[in-house]
């Protein structure tokens, strides 16, 4: 077993809830619906999943799961919650498309000094988060780690410590069930690493489901929002074959509604640029991108409570990967 480079080195700060917010979409007899085990980023965020994912429609779903303190939901937040689309002091929108492609460039960087332990089909992926979550009303910031265990293959079971120590045993795949990103090494290994291809492949839908759109004119507006999320996925993973995850960002410069925001603060409280999909479930989720560097940091969202009380904002990053034997080992 080895550990993996991490993808954001601040291990001191903090990570966000964006989702790309799942990357990982359980699908089963041609409906979509969230797992779980959503490997990277968030297995312990609250997911709005509209018009169930691109990689199988057939019907609309609307899932809000707390995986924190299951008091909450990241469904869009009270009206008195700032917009990013709204500016606010200090910020201003920057050209999304640039900023996407520059983090694209910087990973692909990144990969050339960087070892990447090839897990086997029977191992499992780790992954480590550290997550933030600030008080909007009162400033009361809380700081608390996320660990995942999941199957590489997804056949074996999976394990999810969440946020506050609780935990569950995530289930293997189903025989009529499959995820996105795919199970198995190989399988990612023969994803599309051009960009256009990449999302042809993704409207594409399930295998069987029809035929591939000869252009990206031809991807209705409905699509882009499923996309943008199933691309956020893949771009934030940890652990991917060399040349993908930069693959995915340069696919979400050209999404259509891609939007920045800089001056919104990183999880040190510094500023950075917020990358969000323009829409009223996405605009509070946003990839967090330094604006000189164009390293990913993490991902930040907004957690609002069931009853509407208390809004939180969340960030999160990734501590810690690696490719392990067994659950509950770390690397």
């Amino acid at each position: 077993m080895g550990a993996g480079k991490s993808s954001a080195p601040r291990a001191d700060s903090d990570r966000s809830a964006t989702e790309g917010i799942m990357d990982d979409i359980r699908i089963s007899d041609g409906t979509a619906h969230d797992s779980r085990s959503s490997r990277h980023r968030s297995p312990l965020l609250t997911v709005v999943l509209a018009a169930a994912a691109a990689v199988a429609v057939t019907a609309t779903v609307a899932v809000a799961v707390d995986y924190g303190d299951r008091k909450g939901s990241s469904a869009p937040a009270p009206s008195n919650v700032s917009d990013a689309r709204d500016g606010g002091a200090g910020k201003r929108e920057v050209d999304a498309a640039k900023i996407l492609r520059a983090a694209a460039d910087r990973l692909r960087e990144e990969e050339k000094d960087a070892k990447t332990d090839v897990p086997r089909d029977d191992q499992f992926i780790y992954t480590r988060n550290i997550v933030k979550e600030t008080d909007r009303k009162t400033g009361e910031t809380d700081v608390r780690p996320a660990e995942n265990w999941e199957s590489v293959d997804r056949r074996k079971r999976g394990w999810v410590n969440e946020i506050g120590g609780k935990g569950w045993w995530v289930p293997p795949l189903g025989r009529q069930e499959s995820t996105w990103p795919p199970p198995g090494w190989e399988a990612k290994e023969n994803l599309p690493q051009d960009p256009v291809e990449l999302i042809r492949y993704l409207a594409k839908g399930h295998p069987g489901a029809a035929e591939k759109p000869k252009s990206l004119a031809e991807i209705e507006k409905a699509e882009w929002m499923q996309l943008q999320f199933l691309l956020k996925g893949l771009a934030t993973s940890s652990v991917e074959p060399e040349g993908l995850r930069p693959a995915a960002f340069d696919a979400l410069a050209k999404v259509p509604g891609m939007r920045a925001t800089a001056g919104v603060k990183d999880g040190e409280g510094d500023p950075a640029v917020g990358v969000w999909f323009d829409h009223r479930f996405h605009k509070d989720q946003m990839l967090v991108i330094d604006e000189d560097s164009h390293e990913y940091l993490g991902d930040r969202a907004v957690r609002t409570t069931l009853n509407k009380k208390k809004s939180y904002d969340q960030f999160i990053h990734v501590d810690d990967f690696g490719v392990v034997d067994k659950v509950k080992q770390r690397p």
